[in-house]
């Protein structure tokens, strides 16, 4: 199966979600006249990396400015929208970091809240937000997407269990300090090739306030574990066309998820031997 995917790289203006918006619709027009099948947004893309600002941001998912929007790309595009994240406001007045996902037709078919949360160097997401506790995947009938937000790239668990149930593509939106180019660069390689699929990466770039930044560096990963597309610091768009067919080879050419024992680690014991008394 072969899907035409566009990767947005954008640098939110804290606190101006318009002027966002508008740079987005900008960095599109280039693409207006290409079909695409997946179009996938950066995490919290239309109003940055600020945690203290995610509660005044927040969006009734049922009355939401971010979804609207991309709603109205899915439309435009005639594509799956794979939304990055907004903060949403639920009904018992938590708040959640979710993923919206838009279908072709602009009908939000599900969400995904990020299951890990960041609450270190500065940032207190954990103070704003709940974890989610539910995975996602997407049954595109030939293929399947498992979904994440950033900081859930550190837990290898989520990426194994969308492998065991089919999933040939995973999809990561983020927000990613510059500070940790190489944790980056080194686990999303790593969850591409210990999984055998393919890895699309979403991320800010530019500015955040004061002396931080997003990282940029979006990228679309083969099974292999090799770049097949890659933008720096700028705003700018990605534009791939993958083939589903190269997950399905290799897995049958190198039989590694058949090896796997992870089904059964919790029932094997250890022994812990003191070597120095």
């Amino acid at each position: 199966m072969k899907l035409k995917v566009l990767v947005i790289q954008n640098n939110a203006i804290t606190g101006n979600k318009k002027a966002t918006l508008n740079n987005i619709e900008t960095l599109l027009e280039r693409y207006e006249n290409q079909k695409f099948d997946i179009i996938v947004f950066p995490e919290v893309f239309a109003i940055g990396w600020c945690c203290e600002n995610f509660v005044r941001e927040a969006e009734a998912i049922n009355d939401s400015e971010t979804i609207r929007f991309l709603q109205n790309i899915a439309l435009n595009f005639n594509s799956l929208v794979i939304g990055g994240s907004f903060i949403q406001k639920l009904k018992n007045g938590t708040y959640r970091n979710t993923c919206p996902v838009i279908q072709r037709n602009g009908k939000l078919v599900t969400t995904y809240d990020k299951m890990h949360l960041f609450s270190h160097k500065g940032s207190e997401e954990n103070k704003f937000v709940n974890m989610g506790d539910e995975l996602k995947i997407l049954d595109l009938g030939n293929t399947k997407i498992g979904l994440s937000i950033c900081y859930d790239i550190r837990f290898p668990e989520i990426y194994r269990t969308y492998s065991r149930a089919g999933a040939e593509i995973l999809i990561n939106t983020a927000a990613w300090s510059v500070t940790k180019p190489e944790h980056w660069d080194i686990m999303h390689k790593a969850r591409a090739i210990e999984n055998q699929c393919f890895m699309i990466v979403a991320d800010q770039t530019g500015k955040i306030s004061g002396n931080e930044y997003n990282l940029g560096h979006s990228m679309i990963i083969g099974p292999w574990g090799n770049v097949l597309a890659e933008l720096e610091e700028e705003e700018a768009c990605i534009t791939y066309e993958l083939d589903t067919q190269e997950v399905k080879t290799l897995r049958s050419s190198f039989p590694l998820l058949s090896d796997r024992r992870d089904n059964n680690f919790d029932m094997f014991k250890y022994k812990e031997i003191k070597v120095y008394e």
